[in-house]
């Protein structure tokens, strides 16, 4: 049994990478693999999602508020006040570049160079980058892309391309941006869905619509909201609302629109949920409205649950999972207008055409089944070896 190690972001925050990392390393260690979580940063006592038992987690900056831990919360952040401890080596196009410092940043690479498993995985781009340059040579790398290729800015886009041929293999969420890396790299490239593995939850379905993730501009819940205040005398009619889950740097924003339309008796905002699946279970449609999306597990979550999913064109994922007028619907890409209208038609179809999107909508389930993605991802992992032999 190959020996694994993933370099996270955060094992203790909610996220949608956290979320498939964790469910990946939950069934590569009940199939009998050691793993290993090395978490960059630690902000609370438990990972966010429930880790195996015979997972070992190792974080390198702590922030709970403890003896031990103030200087190295102390001194990460002197980055703000002085020029002397900002990131020299992480990718200058790395999206959270502020929570870095030159002190983060040397241990993270410290980290790399220490591990002894079979397999080192990097979970974000910058992180590919720096396993690519000094992890052990004994160690084969995969850099897992959890966004996909071109939603990365063109510069970061050549830097990416120009590190990643230094790795053993890539993995990619879709197809289409297999196809891309391979292109681009000539390194093995694999698709690597993220899984499914929640249980479906038997309750009756309320008129409720739902929607969730980071509220963040790239997720576009300004557009749901647009498309909400088209249709809101509908939705009333119906007695329908929306509830979106999650936390960022739009909330107020989003609360002002809400506000400035009138929108608050069938618009609500609530922080994010470790009871996701039960809030889809409840609900009928959910909208997955994102000027960019890498997969979109919550539309594989939501179609579990049986739940009409809608959502753009334009998007891998989206566009992977949904066949527009199939398994769910596909608004043209920020058309709020006609995102409306695809949440006006879900509203008043017959039950008997809703019935079929969402038995279609369990079949895509199916197909993302933790055993599928384990093999999925072991092909990635016995590549190297594969190799070797050709």
């Amino acid at each position: 049994m190959k020996s694994i190690t993933f370099l996270m972001h955060n094992i203790f925050a909610m996220g949608g990478t956290v979320k498939a990392v964790t469910q990946l390393a939950n069934v590569l260690a009940d199939k009998g693999h050691d793993v290993e979580i090395i978490s960059v940063f630690k902000g609370s006592k438990s990972p966010y999602f429930k880790l195996h038992n015979n997972i070992k987690v190792t974080s390198l900056i702590d922030y709970n508020l403890r003896l031990k831990n103030v200087l190295n919360i102390t001194i990460n952040r002197l980055r703000k006040w002085t020029p002397f401890f900002k990131p020299t080596i992480l990718s200058s196009y790395e999206p959270g570049l502020n929570q870095f410092s030159s002190y983060v940043e040397k241990k993270i690479v410290r980290a790399i160079s220490e591990v002894d498993t079979d397999i080192l995985v990097g979970t974000r781009a910058s992180y590919n980058v720096l396993i690519a340059d000094h992890a052990p040579s004994s160690v084969m790398t995969i850099g897992m892309e959890h966004m996909n290729l071109h939603a990365h800015p063109t510069s970061y886009q050549k830097e990416i391309i120009e590190a990643y041929k230094d790795l053993n293999c890539i993995t990619t969420l879709t197809d289409a941006d297999r196809k891309a890396y391979e292109k681009a790299t000539h390194v093995p490239v694999y698709t690597v869905p993220n899984m499914i593995s929640e249980s479906r939850i038997e309750i009756p379905k309320k008129p409720q619509i739902i929607a969730a993730g980071r509220l963040e501009y790239e997720k576009g819940f300004d557009l749901l909201l647009q498309s909400v205040e088209l249709i809101q005398e509908s939705l009333r009619e119906m007695n329908y609302s929306l509830k979106i889950y999650g936390d960022g740097q739009q909330r107020n924003d989003l609360e002002d629109y809400i506000q400035q339309h009138q929108l608050n008796d069938i618009v609500s905002i609530h922080p994010s949920t470790m009871h996701l699946p039960l809030r889809l279970a409840e609900s009928t449609i959910t909208v997955v409205p994102s000027r960019n999306e890498g997969f979109g597990l919550i539309i594989l979550e939501a179609m579990n649950q049986g739940d009409i999913v809608v959502s753009f064109k334009g998007n891998a994922g989206p566009e992977t999972l949904i066949r527009s007028g199939y398994n769910g619907y596909l608004a043209d890409y920020q058309n709020f207008e006609d995102l409306a209208d695809d949440i006006s038609n879900v509203i008043s179809a017959p039950p008997s055409e809703q019935g079929k999107i969402i038995e279609r909508g369990f079949e895509t389930v199916a197909q993302y089944s933790p055993d599928r993605v384990y093999q999925d991802f072991m092909k990635a992992a016995n590549s190297q070896q594969e190799s070797q032999i050709n």
